[in-house]
């Protein structure tokens, strides 16, 4: 089975350069454009989902719901959330770096009120053990539809880049990033990289 993971169109927190927002930022009218597009490229690329997962956070659903709707059902899954930055989520990226320069060192440093990168990780791992990996040997098509920072920690462990090295995949908003399987060795290979 491939699976293609999508990252969000363009949010209003996107837009301010905030970190990672909250559950509740939603799509510009450029990223519900940009998720227009991209079902349009889909259509293009002819993908035709087997099963859609969701992170629950709005923007990601409202870009599910411009790719998706009267098309196929979708599961909300929470493990494909972002990294929850707790109280720091109206503060802009820029700043909070230079307010906390050391911070990020260790994934293990947590957000005050949110979480770590290291939580992240783990449950992304979880959620790509659990729904994907068992089904990788059958024939069809998995989508995850969610963040920079899962899309980041997937695609790092099925091209075994070390976790130590988040964030090193970085894709930009409504892309597509797919994953094969090797036929010729063991686990996956870059189908797409980043495609919008």
């Amino acid at each position: 089975m491939d699976l293609l993971l999508i990252r969000h169109g363009q949010s209003h927190g996107n837009v301010a350069g905030l970190l990672n927002s909250t559950e509740q930022d939603e799509l510009t009218e450029h990223g519900l454009q940009q998720a227009a597009n991209l079902r349009a490229t889909i259509d293009r690329l002819g993908l035709k989902p087997d099963r859609v997962y969701s992170s629950p956070w709005r923007r990601a659903l409202q870009t599910t719901e411009v790719l998706f709707r009267d098309r196929c059902e979708w599961t909300l899954d929470r493990r494909l959330g972002e990294t929850n930055p707790g109280k720091f989520a109206s503060w802009k990226a820029e700043e909070f770096r230079v307010a906390y320069p050391e911070f990020g060192k260790h994934l293990s440093d947590r957000y005050e009120g949110g979480e770590s990168h290291l939580e992240l990780a783990a449950r992304s791992i979880n959620w790509l053990e659990e729904a994907f990996l068992p089904h990788a040997d059958t024939p069809g098509l998995m989508v995850a539809v969610c963040h920079a920072g899962p899309v980041s920690v997937i695609s790092q462990y099925l091209l075994s880049i070390p976790l130590s090295l988040f964030p090193s995949v970085l894709v930009p908003n409504a892309s597509l990033t797919m994953f094969r399987r090797n036929e010729h060795k063991d686990g996956f290979h870059l189908h797409l990289a980043g495609v919008s």
